[in-house]
């Protein structure tokens, strides 16, 4: 063998080193962003759109703002409540069989904890803006989990309603989270049922 036919051999095997670490490195890194930075609970987005139909066994609740919101009753248990300043009506909705509840009602500061205290404590904090079906953003939506898994979920919208849930185990802020994504507004041919 020549000296150069060794110089050339030892490229090679420079380049097929460079090229299995570059490969082990890519890998790497999306077993890392699959595993750690993705996010596989986060909650389903919401997409503002017209309402339509109501199905059976649901009722649906209209904000003081006009938001509209299809809540299962065979899931879930509705009371509205009436606050003086500002005033207004703002309604819980409980899981049946559970403590978890969501609040739809005014953004008028009644969720502090939901904006302060539980992205604080929470290990892991993300949100997006939400569109209707032609794009246009109709407000935000933030979520967080705590420690032990639980999670939270706030969204406010452009108009001026908010619902949202304090940390609630994964199972059930799931359930909770149908009711949110359930977010319409409604057309001026449709009264409100409420």
């Amino acid at each position: 063998m020549t000296p150069t036919d060794t110089q050339t051999a030892r490229s090679a095997r420079r380049l097929w080193w460079i090229i299995a670490i570059g490969t082990f490195g890519s890998l790497a890194t999306l077993l890392f962003y699959f595993s750690v930075l993705r996010d596989h609970h986060a909650p389903k987005p919401v997409v503002f759109s017209e309402c339509h139909g109501l199905a059976t066994d649901t009722r649906r609740i209209v904000s003081d703002a006009g938001t509209v919101f299809d809540v299962p009753e065979s899931t879930f248990a509705v009371s509205a409540r009436s606050q003086d300043m500002p005033p207004g009506t703002f309604y819980v909705v409980t899981l049946r069989g559970s403590a978890a509840n969501l609040v739809i009602g005014h953004d008028d500061g009644i969720w502090p904890d939901l904006r302060a205290t539980s992205p604080t404590f929470s290990r892991r904090v993300a949100g997006r803006d939400m569109r209707t079906t032609k794009e246009r953003s109709v407000g935000t939506d933030r979520w967080g989990y705590l420690k032990g898994g639980m999670r939270w979920r706030y969204v406010a919208f452009s108009s001026g309603d908010a619902i949202g849930y304090r940390p609630a185990p994964l199972q059930e802020a799931n359930l909770l989270d149908a009711v949110i994504n359930s977010a319409c507004i409604v057309s001026n041919s449709v009264q409100n049922p409420n």
